[in-house]
């Protein structure tokens, strides 16, 4: 099994710190622009449609940031259990 698992654990940081970067930027970032639009349509029905659509929008926004999260963690792990494990392998290949 071993001979089938490769990482570059520097790869797989940078891989996690860009991922943090992204979520922390996209949780910062304004909400959708079409939100204060709703507000301002006189129509009734396009109002309701335009306010559905801003809804489903921040939806799929938080599921996408959270998504982004959870990557960015997994990355950081595979980076940081790479790491550990060749420090392992080094040990104990020194103690034999």
């Amino acid at each position: 099994m071993a001979e089938r698992f490769a990482c570059d654990p520097q790869e797989a940081g940078l891989v996690a710190r860009e991922l943090t970067r992204l979520h922390s930027d996209m949780q910062r970032a304004v909400p959708h622009p079409a939100a204060s639009a709703a507000k301002t349509v006189a129509s009734a029905p396009i109002a309701e449609a335009l306010g559905e659509f801003v809804g489903a929008v921040t939806v799929t926004r938080n599921r996408l940031i959270t998504s982004i999260g959870t990557a960015a963690g997994l990355f950081a792990a595979l980076s940081e259990g790479t790491l550990e494990l060749d420090r392992a392998f080094a040990e104990r290949a020194m103690e034999t």
